[in-house]
């Protein structure tokens, strides 16, 4: 009890620093999704887990998901206190950064909060799956816990392989988050003089802590699966078999892929500003870390097995922080890259080494100031540029909830002044999704990009649960849609494909008891 004191007051100031800030951050960034309802796509099919989204997490090797889910908030999608617990994750998940590195200035913790609070990893998820943001964020403050017990505590790797399991099993993609940061305190110790001897031993500590965590997940998957009588997915982008696929053959051009696509993430990274001035901050901040990197190979009290470490540690950083464009086969995307914006971090903590190296030489410490002071108004401009388009992505999913909701509402009329249909008893079948409904709102195109932006529609895929889902959490109408096969079966209808579309005359029609709504033509 005692010692648990002492830790808190000796850490309590950058705790609340670090929660304060990314509630700053947060708030300025997310609060609009946070304080509204414009669920689509998966936050839609998902919108009350205990209906569907439970099973289907465990099928994805998400076996915590329910756990988590029962112990902070309920199965249904609660936008604020999704929000709040969000950010309370990430402020954990700072704070642990912050004390693994040992930052003792407020503008690098204001800096780490931005970066860690803002970046695409997390509005893309607040903007479409919503219903996943708190459990997320949940997985990635285990992730940044783990590396910090590895690093402060005693055989804190024990304690450390528990919270990589918590955080595999809630979303496996933060696991590159545990991976970044050791590589990068590794790389720091290096580079504040640590023998090669004690730095290594500490990294192989690291990787027994990481494959213990994984044992672990693998163990507590297992059980969770038999007990639940799921089964785990095979064949679905995201699923965990993908990395079965992985030959010896294709295995070099997926690693070489990862560093590429690591690049393109920041050499394109998505701003409010012009890609010009994108790339020009990157850079600029390349171009300080390459200039820290320069110095410490220059100190020759460092030695060569040292440099020799410290060189392999950052060539293979960009693969750790990407590790999953190789065990997806190139199915990465925004949600999984989490860890390619502590790149920013990174300069960051180098440039403030660089100042320590120079303190003293009165015209070098004049410039690491000025060097400083520039990183961390570029960084700065980064974490507001995502700020902006954050807020860019909830507008235009507003928008297009608020048309869907009006289009939507048509059609259900429609529906119910049809001669012989009942609400709720008429067995329904939709077909395709509504043709008249923009394919882009004009201005919106620097959003396409981002995953579960790319669409107008709030139901994305033209399927059974997900207009039930519509009908069920939005209009709160009865609605019976029909049973899978004739379902499947009206699709293939000849006469269902000669039928026009909505808002066409004769875009209904009552075919053996079914009411066929045929908003679009039906995928093949």
């Amino acid at each position: 009890m005692e010692t648990g004191r002492r830790w808190f007051e000796e850490n309590k100031k950058w705790l609340y620093m670090a929660l304060g800030f990314v509630f700053f951050w947060g708030l300025l960034a997310h609060a609009y999704c946070f304080f509204d309802n414009s669920v689509s796509h998966d936050s839609l099919n998902e919108f009350h887990a205990a209906v569907f989204g439970n099973d289907w997490k465990i099928q994805l090797g998400r076996v915590f998901t329910p756990i988590y889910r029962d112990l902070f908030r309920s199965d249904a999608t609660l936008p604020w206190l999704i929000g709040a617990l969000s950010l309370l994750w990430i402020g954990l998940a700072v704070f642990f950064v912050v004390r693994l590195f040992d930052m003792d200035s407020a503008v690098m913790v204001f800096l780490t909060a931005g970066v860690m609070a803002t970046n695409v990893s997390v509005s893309s998820t607040a903007a479409t799956y919503i219903n996943d943001l708190d459990g997320n964020m949940f997985a990635l403050m285990c992730a940044a816990a783990a590396v910090y017990c590895w690093k402060t505590l005693p055989w804190g790797e024990v304690l450390g392989a528990v919270l990589i399991m918590g955080s595999l099993g809630i979303y496996q993609g933060y696991l590159t988050v545990t991976i970044t940061l050791v590589m990068m305190v590794c790389i720091l110790r290096l580079f504040r003089g640590d023998a090669f001897r004690t730095v290594f031993r500490k990294g192989l500590r690291a990787i027994g802590m990481i494959l213990a965590g994984g044992i672990l997940y693998y163990i507590a998957m297992k059980a969770m699966t038999a007990l639940s009588g799921n089964a785990l997915t095979t064949g679905d982008y995201n699923s965990l078999g993908k990395a079965l696929e992985l030959t010896p053959q294709n295995l070099v051009e997926y690693v070489a892929g990862a560093y590429r696509d690591w690049f393109s993430w920041l050499w394109n990274a998505y701003s409010s500003y012009p890609a010009v001035m994108v790339r020009g901050i990157t850079v600029l901040l390349a171009a300080a870390a390459v200039l820290a990197v320069g110095i410490w190979l220059l100190n020759r009290r460092i030695g060569l097995w040292e440099k020799l470490l410290g060189l392999t540690l950052m060539g293979l950083l960009p693969l750790g922080m990407n590790i999953f464009y190789v065990l997806t086969l190139d199915n990465n995307h925004d949600l999984m890259v989490f860890a390619i914006w502590l790149s920013y971090l990174l300069v960051l903590l180098l440039v403030q080494w660089l100042a320590a190296q120079w303190q003293g030489m009165p015209r070098r410490e004049k410039l690491s100031r000025c060097i400083r002071i520039v990183c961390f108004l570029l960084v700065f401009l980064v974490a507001y540029g995502s700020v902006q388009f954050a807020n860019g992505m909830y507008l235009k999913k507003d928008l297009e909830f608020d048309a869907y909701l009006s289009l939507m509402t048509r059609i259900a009329a429609r529906m119910e002044s049809y001669e012989g249909y009942v609400p709720g008893e008429t067995p329904v079948v939709f077909v395709g999704l509504p043709q008249m409904f923009n394919d882009m709102i004009p201005g919106f195109r620097e959003y396409w990009n981002v995953i579960g932006m790319q669409f107008s529609d709030v139901i994305t895929q033209p399927s059974r649960p997900r207009f039930q889902a519509y009908f069920d959490y939005i209009l709160s109408t009865p609605l019976l849609t029909a049973e899978p096969h004739v379902w499947a079966g009206m699709l293939g209808n000849q006469q269902v494909k000669q039928m026009p579309a909505y808002p066409d005359a004769g875009c209904l029609a009552m075919m053996d008891g079914v009411l066929i709504v045929k908003l679009g033509n039906a995928p093949v």
